[in-house]
């Protein structure tokens, strides 16, 4: 391939191409669309005559299935005895150096327990609030020794301890911990069972670039939300307006099929969904919007032309048989009698 070619043509994936010229057009009427939203436009690179672009790729949620999330995150909570100043107050969220994931979401609401307890909680903390014993604070109170090791925990310096909340529960408490969810831009997440269920249709944003391939883009969507789940779990799908769902091959490009389908999402909604999820034709989908007495009529018309096709067909071969079996009778040899 020479020089000429190689700056006239722009490569889609394996097997497919379009022109330069058609591309910049692509590509001009998409950041166009997207004028108001600068943040989701595609920029354009090219290398030695090649052209690659990346940018914002929008993905709804649609799995069925809750998905684990990882408990604890890859980043050590310490990373050196110099880091440790004062212990933090002790959080149902966690130490904030502990997990990251949550900075990936832009709100996050307690639905029950917290915001109840913060309403109701009296002026004159209870025995067990949560104090601080250290020589450079007062001196620590004398409690009995079973209670008092059970509810102190030694940080990294021996310069304080950490009490605990020491808080007796009844049986409805234990029953809303149990129940303790966080609401995550209306997605549901159980801190204790690390389990997040995602609201189907919500969005997600993920930055990625036209060589990247299916199972790449899915890859990095599960990292980013630190999901345990294996990419082979999952799938992306195109579902258009018209009810149209296509499922994209590992060696798909997402962000090329974007750009060819057009930046509107009313036009067409990439979605992560389960892997089993079925595809739904361009044949089938065009009766997906209609009312039910009218798909009972065009049922109805198809169960008819079905029924004269078979009897059609039926006719064709009984006549076709009953001109063989004539075709057989008249190759018998016939037998003639002799008398001596």
């Amino acid at each position: 391939m020479n020089a000429g070619q190689t700056t006239s043509v722009v490569q889609i994936g394996a097997g497919r191409s379009c022109s330069r010229a058609q591309f910049f057009s692509l590509l001009n009427t998409y950041n166009y669309f997207l004028k108001d939203q600068a943040h989701l436009q595609l920029a354009v690179h090219e290398n030695a005559g090649k052209v690659t672009f990346e940018g914002i790729l929008v993905i709804s949620w649609g799995v069925k299935r809750p998905i684990q999330l990882q408990i604890q995150d890859e980043k050590p909570i310490f990373t050196n005895e110099s880091s440790v100043k004062s212990p933090d107050p002790i959080s149902p969220l966690g130490t904030k150096r502990g997990m990251t994931r949550w900075g990936e979401f832009d709100d996050l609401h307690h639905i029950d327990e917290l915001e109840e307890a913060e309403s109701t909680e009296p002026e004159d903390p209870p025995t067990g609030y949560i104090g601080y014993e250290s020589k450079t604070l007062r001196p620590s109170r004398s409690l009995p020794m079973g209670e008092e090791s059970s509810n102190l925990i030694r940080t990294m310096s021996d310069a304080s301890l950490v009490k605990m909340r020491v808080k007796s529960k009844k049986t409805g408490e234990c029953q809303r911990n149990r129940n303790h969810r966080f609401s995550i831009n209306g997605h549901f997440y159980n801190y204790k069972t690390s389990v997040f269920i995602p609201s189907f249709g919500a969005t997600t944003n993920v930055h990625i670039t036209s060589e990247m391939t299916t199972q790449e883009v899915m890859t990095q969507l599960l990292q980013k939300f630190k999901i345990e789940n294996s990419p082979h779990e999952f799938a992306l799908y195109c579902i258009h307006q018209i009810g149209e769902k296509r499922r994209l091959s590992s060696s798909d490009l997402p962000l090329w099929e974007r750009l060819l389908q057009g930046p509107s999402t009313s036009i067409m909604k990439m979605f992560l969904m389960d892997a089993d999820e079925q595809e739904i034709s361009l044949d089938v989908a065009q009766y997906l919007n209609l009312e039910t007495p009218i798909l009972k009529v065009i049922l109805q018309k198809l169960e008819e032309q079905e029924n004269q096709e078979v009897q059609r067909i039926i006719a064709k071969y009984q006549k076709e048989r009953s001109v063989l079996l004539q075709c057989l009778i008249k190759k018998m040899p016939v037998k003639t009698e002799t008398t001596v």
